[in-house]
């Protein structure tokens, strides 16, 4: 026999094994047999950082079995692809769908109110904003754009006109990260931002709103795994990191949190979600407001 037709021999009968084991868990309310779950889940906090929680197992296990059935692979195969990173396309389409994308312009509105009641303590806290006359911001899990946007209407209604605004918004999924570079949001949403705002910063269509360019013009969306090694040049003067480390075991938090720090100029902010803490995390950020540190 040859290699090449015992290599393909073997592909099958993984295949076949890999639907039959799924059938048989089917029966207790598995749809993803307890080896292959246990495979992806840690594919996925040893690549990306996310710790699912096995309360959430079903949910996962309901993705995963979509992505297998469509790709025609077994559990075994499309998790070594993944492993190898071999297939550029499917590790793109296999992040869209388990990450999860809840967002809104304006969201956790106490954060922007923040920015510009306490704009002065926050030029106070960091007078490099003053003197180079920019700002630089990251808003590190984007998804589809609402929250840089929002930081941006804020910051250009807080900020001294001549002040200009940097924003670099990055998100671990490519598909979100589409919907936010058009900045076509549905005519819903315009709910979330109040007249002024709306009229000022979006054309208002029949059945969109559409940021116009004095907006995009402050944003650089970009593609970034919060996993991986910082490239920045710079440090920011502001990091948004809302509502994501929640999916993060406590060991990865902390270096998470770390880094920013690293890469947060002195004086500078944090915001972090209204679900989240840093209390049990050892750090040397400064607190100042529940969600909100200093450097």
């Amino acid at each position: 026999m040859s290699e090449k037709m015992g290599d393909i021999i073997q592909k099958n009968i993984e295949s076949i094994m890999s639907k039959s084991q799924n059938i048989i868990d089917g029966r207790t309310g598995n749809l993803v047999p307890d080896e292959y779950y246990k495979m992806f889940k840690e594919l996925v906090y040893h690549k990306f950082g996310m710790d699912i929680n096995d309360s959430k197992r079903h949910g996962f296990e309901m993705k995963i079995s979509k992505l297998v059935e469509k790709s025609g692979l077994s559990y075994k195969q499309y998790h070594d692809k993944l492993d190898r990173e071999e297939d550029r396309e499917l590790t793109i389409e296999f992040l869209n769908e388990i990450t999860i994308n809840k967002t809104d312009f304006f969201r956790e509105i106490n954060h922007f109110n923040y920015i510009k009641d306490e704009i002065n303590l926050i030029l106070q806290y960091n007078p490099r904003i003053l003197t180079n006359k920019e700002i630089k911001v990251w808003s590190s899990a984007c998804s589809t754009g609402e929250e840089p946007y929002s930081l941006a209407i804020t910051l250009r209604e807080a900020l001294p006109q001549d002040i200009k605004i940097k924003i670099l918004a990055t998100d671990i999924s490519h598909k979100v990260l589409k919907k936010a570079i058009t900045g076509v949001y549905p005519i819903a949403l315009k709910d979330q931002i109040n007249e002024f705002h709306l009229r000022k910063y979006f054309h208002i269509e029949k059945d969109a709103i559409i940021v116009k360019d004095e907006l995009r013009d402050m944003i650089s969306f970009r593609s970034f795994n919060l996993k991986s090694n910082f490239p920045f040049k710079n440090k920011f003067d502001i990091i948004f990191c809302r509502n994501v480390m929640i999916y993060f075991d406590s060991i990865f938090q902390e270096k998470l949190i770390n880094d920013f720090y690293n890469f947060t100029v002195k004086g500078g902010l944090l915001f972090v979600g209204h679900s989240e803490s840093l209390s049990y995390l050892k750090h040397n950020y400064k607190y100042l407001k529940p969600t909100i540190y200093l450097k």
